[in-house]
Parts: C-alpha cells; sequence; structure tokens
C-alpha cells in the first residue's frame, strides 16, 4: 500500500501508478480552485482519511459473516439502527452475542490501523435500568462502500 498526504489528508493507494495518477489529479483540482480565486491551505487542519475503495475492500475480505451482516444492517439504514433491530436481523439472541461480532470487528479494525469511530458511531440512552444502545456507519464509510457498489451488488 502506498501513502502520501497531500493538503493535510492522507490518501492510500494500491500502486505507485495509482498514487502518481491520484497525485497528479489533485495537484490539477488545486492548480484549478487558485485559479479561480479560491485560497488551497496547504497547512490545513490534519484529517487522515481512513476510507477509501481499497480500505473497505480489506476490511471486508478480513471481517466474518456476522461481521458483513451488521455492516449490512447499518448500511441498510440511512438513520441510526437499535441494537434491537441488530439483534432480530443477525438472529442473535442477546447483546453478550452482539458484543461478540464488535469485538470481531474492533479487531480486524486494528488490523488495518483504524478505530471503530472511523466505521460506525454508537449512542447509549437509559431508560430506568434499561440499556438502548443506536448505531450508525460513518459517512466515508459509507461514500467509499458506494463507489464499490457495496452492499447492493455483493453477494454477501
Amino acid at each position: 500500500m502506498i501513502e502520501f498526504k497531500h493538503n493535510g489528508r492522507i490518501w492510500r493507494t494500491d500502486s505507485v501508478d495509482e498514487a502518481v495518477a491520484l497525485r497528479r489529479k489533485l495537484e490539477i483540482n488545486d492548480q484549478i480552485a487558485f485559479e479561480a480565486g479560491e485560497d488551497i491551505d496547504e497547512y490545513q487542519e490534519e484529517r487522515q482519511q481512513v476510507w477509501t475503495p481499497d480500505a473497505v475492500m480489506d476490511l471486508l475480505k478480513g471481517v466474518g459473516f456476522n461481521q458483513r451482516r451488521f455492516l449490512k444492517a447499518l448500511a441498510a439504514e440511512e438513520s441510526p439502527i437499535n441494537s434491537e433491530q441488530i439483534l432480530k436481523t443477525l438472529s442473535l439472541n442477546s447483546e453478550e452475542a452482539l458484543a461478540g461480532v464488535l469485538s470481531g470487528l474492533s479487531k480486524q479494525l486494528k488490523k488495518l490501523g483504524m478505530k471503530t469511530t472511523d466505521l460506525y458511531g454508537v449512542s447509549v440512552k437509559w431508560t430506568g435500568k434499561t440499556k438502548n444502545r443506536s448505531f450508525w456507519l460513518s459517512s466515508e464509510f459509507r461514500s467509499a462502500a458506494d463507489e464499490l457498489g457495496w452492499p447492493d451488488n455483493w453477494g454477501s
């Protein structure tokens, strides 16, 4: 994997040729923006772009069946989905079983140098003694996955 920084963001590609082509495209876009009178701040706040189509592929190839099903459940919804619905969708019988799925996903993300917050968000609300969790997919992952046609054009 090739990594390079451009305007404070990290870009990843699989080959040198892809890296050179992407770098040229980014520089051309900067030149067009400059000529249009826009400011190009090369020292903007650093924000690592984690999700590219290649990174999505790496994750999807490395996770297990239930982790993919969890991600598909999140991808199917534009708004947060509660853990009760996820349990039904994944045919899991407890929150502990879901925790196992999330643990496996977390381990795969760690192997890729990412955090769970790069992939999904979770909100926890308590109603009396009842814990309600809601999950949503990060917009960056969703966007990169859309480029691949995932999950719609994938068999699993």
